[in-house]
């Protein structure tokens, strides 16, 4: 007991020292003491708290320094009686404790790791989350009976968090309906989340915006390696790479400001059977970059360059007619009325943006496997750009520059001044396409319009042109070797009576030398009329140009007919007939100048066939049998009836009148004489001495 007197000696002699010393040694024992059994008692108490809500669980180590300001809890878990819980792997915390004498709660650094929770809702209002029942509840707190706070109790706290570290994280969650029937099953992964700058509460801030929530956040956020698992279909709904979020700035929640965002890798509805890396999902991109962004009041977003690279789409139409994505939706279910208040309702949400750039190398495949044959249609190398968009300035023009290639070797251009925001939305700009395969449609055509599209290539020179809604654009077609057979008669003639003619003859009719149809369609109308009808105007104005087009070509030829329905002009295009002295069978000069105007037009029209018609007439008659009686009137000369023998003869010389018709062309101007047919010879009183020729 030595040290005793040696302390009363010592407390004798300097008594305030020796009472500061007792005291020091008394709070480091005590400390030791709390340092010691804190652990246990943490512990300890957190069983207890689970086991309270039927939870058993555990508690591995549990460090504490209080002079450091650290804590950390490892390898916790827990589960109920249906084997749903939580597991941590780790959870630390990192604090200051001089800023508590200022009312600020500092904390550096969260760290979580291995973090999993199960999670189930019931459409009862029961749910379970981390093995902890929750039962709802009847009562209802009115709004009188709350407490009032007593400003007078303190000046509020502060909150300030530095840093965030969470990875390896897994939170899984069931939806279920009609007596514990499964809607929904979804687990959503996350690699890593890092956290680095200031958020906080800052609730001396409602001093100066007393409505505002006191949040305020500065710093960067990076996520990486997120996956939405749908369980039920074991596919992913969603994966992402990482998403980098820089300078982020929040005064209040209702004034937002962000430098950059940048997400990477995304895809999104994995599907399930898939033969390349290009169809392993519907949608994906390698990079989205935007910045900067503003959102104000949560109502006004602005938005500077938007970067959208290396897209990629599959879209598939199932053998049942249904889109594959549907799959992910999940069972619809009655729902009332969602109540809006007045200000909801009628309180505008503003956007814009400087510029948005898609370039892409990837391929959107649209696949459609409900129709007899497989229709696919795949587009690639798409560079889109279009410029300034303001939901505030809808009457303000955009510019638009696209390029595609569709197919192997099919391209599309369009460059254009439009207003889409506008009520009535104007484009003014020019469009092109180029070399594409039509084959690819023979799918569609064979299902819906009763024809087969042997072959064909289509180039296009669109001018748009719409004002304030009202359409007067103009399409210049040129259809390259474009053959289109006839596979179901009643189809086809259905899409005959929608043209208002046979399709495929009058097509025939507008194929030059090379084999190319060229069209000039013009395309009008309002787009806010009710009985506007894209389909219907292009239908409409491409039946008036195939008419137009055959009279144009054909009148400088001699056409003569032109009745007001073109079946008629595809089935008896007439044109001048070659015309005979009377009884003669031998061409003239100016027969000979018409024949050569129809050998022209058969060299430009290689798809045309001629029919040539001979006949002979009463001259003809009364050159080659005249009536000897002189005292015979002209009445009684006709009713003189005429024999088998002159019959014959007078179908003769109308036969020699074809021939001599269809030699000409053939041995004088080479027209192949395949192309000529020749009718049987008639004889006909009151029609010319000549040949008809139709087509």
């Amino acid at each position: 007991m030595s040290w005793l007197n040696h302390y009363k000696s010592f407390s004798q002699s300097r008594p305030w020292t020796a009472r500061f010393l007792l005291t020091a040694l008394t709070i480091i024992i005590l400390l030791s003491v709390l340092r010691v059994s804190l652990p246990f008692v943490i512990k300890q108490a957190a069983t207890y708290w689970f086991e309270s809500w039927n939870v058993e669980a555990s508690v591995g180590d549990v460090e504490i320094s209080l002079f450091n300001g650290k804590f950390s809890l490892n390898d916790v878990s827990g589960k109920n009686k249906a084997g749903k819980g939580f597991s941590l792997g780790h959870f630390g915390v990192v604090w200051r404790w001089k800023s508590l004498f200022d009312r600020q709660l500092i904390v550096d650094q969260i760290k979580i790791r291995s973090l999993g929770v199960d999670a189930e809702f019931f459409d009862n209002g029961e749910m379970s989350i981390a093995g902890l029942e929750i039962k709802p509840t009847d009562a209802e707190v009115k709004i009188e009976d709350k407490p009032v706070q007593d400003k007078a109790a303190g000046i509020p706290w502060d909150v300030i968090v530095k840093k965030i570290a969470i990875t390896d994280v897994e939170l899984c969650a069931k939806q279920f309906y009609d007596s514990n029937k499964l809607r929904l099953d979804y687990c959503i992964k996350l690699a890593a989340l890092d956290w680095n700058g200031d958020a906080g509460f800052k609730s001396s801030m409602q001093t100066k915006i007393p409505d505002a929530l006191p949040v305020y956040v500065q710093g960067k956020l990076s996520i990486n390696g997120i996956v939405l698992l749908n369980n039920q279909l074991a596919l992913s709904l969603l994966e992402i790479g990482s998403i980098d979020v820089e300078h982020i700035n929040i005064e209040t929640p209702e004034s937002i400001n962000i430098d950059n965002i940048n997400i990477s890798r995304f895809s999104a509805l994995q599907r399930a059977v898939k033969t390349s890396p290009g169809d392993a999902q519907v949608i994906a991109f390698d990079q989205l970059n935007v910045g900067p962004l503003t959102l104000s009041k949560f109502s006004d977003l602005s938005l500077g360059t938007i970067e959208l690279a290396g897209a990629s789409a599959y879209l598939l139409v199932n053998r049942d007619g249904r889109m594959e994505f549907a799959q992910w939706l999940p069972e619809k279910q009655e729902a009332a009325p969602a109540v809006q208040n007045e200000e909801q309702q009628t309180k505008p949400f503003d956007f814009s943006f400087d510029k948005f750039v898609f370039v892409s190398k990837q391929h959107f495949t649209f696949t459609d496997e409900s129709l007899k044959e497989t229709f696919t249609v795949d587009v690639h190398n798409i560079d889109f750009r279009l410029t300034q968009l303001d939901s505030k300035a809808p009457e303000q023009n955009s510019y638009i520059v696209l390029f595609l290639s569709i197919g192997e070797h099919g391209s599309f251009k369009l460059d254009a001044d439009l207003t889409p925001l506008s009520d009535r939305p104007s484009v003014k700009g020019r469009g092109e396409v180029a070399g594409l395969d039509l084959r690819m449609v023979a799918p569609m055509t064979r299902q819906y319009i009763g024809h087969n599209v042997k072959s064909g290539q289509l180039d296009v020179d669109l001018r748009l042109d719409v004002d304030k809604g009202i359409i007067n654009s103009n399409m210049d077609l040129s259809l390259h070797h474009f053959v289109l057979e006839m596979l179901d008669k009643k189809e086809a003639e259905e899409l005959n009576s929608e043209f208002g003619f046979p399709l495929n003859s009058s097509l025939s009719l507008l194929r030059d030398r090379d084999n190319t149809i060229r069209l000039e369609i013009p395309v009008s109308g309002d787009i806010e009329s009710p009985e506007f009808d894209p389909k219907d105007a292009i239908v409409q104005a491409t039946s008036t140009a195939i008419t137009a087009a055959v009279i144009q070509y054909y009148t400088p030829f001699g056409l003569v007919f032109a009745a007001e329905s073109l079946f008629d002009l595809a089935t008896t295009l007439n044109f001048d007939p070659v015309l005979f002295d009377a009884g003669e069978t031998v061409l003239n000069a100016t027969d000979k100048e018409q024949l050569d105007r129809l050998a022209a037009l058969m060299l430009e029209r290689p798809g045309i066939h001629l029919t040539l018609c001979g006949i002979s007439n009463r001259a003809d008659k009364d050159r080659l049998f005249p009536v000897s009686d002189k005292a015979a009137t002209s009445e009684q000369k006709q009713t003189i009836p005429l024999s088998k023998e002159n019959i014959a003869s007078l179908k003769q010389l109308a036969g020699l009148r074809s021939a001599n018709t269809k030699n000409y062309l053939v041995n004088e101007k080479a027209v192949k004489a395949g192309r000529l047919i020749e009718c049987s010879p008639e004889y006909r009183e009151d029609k010319i001495a000549g040949v008809e020729i139709s087509i």
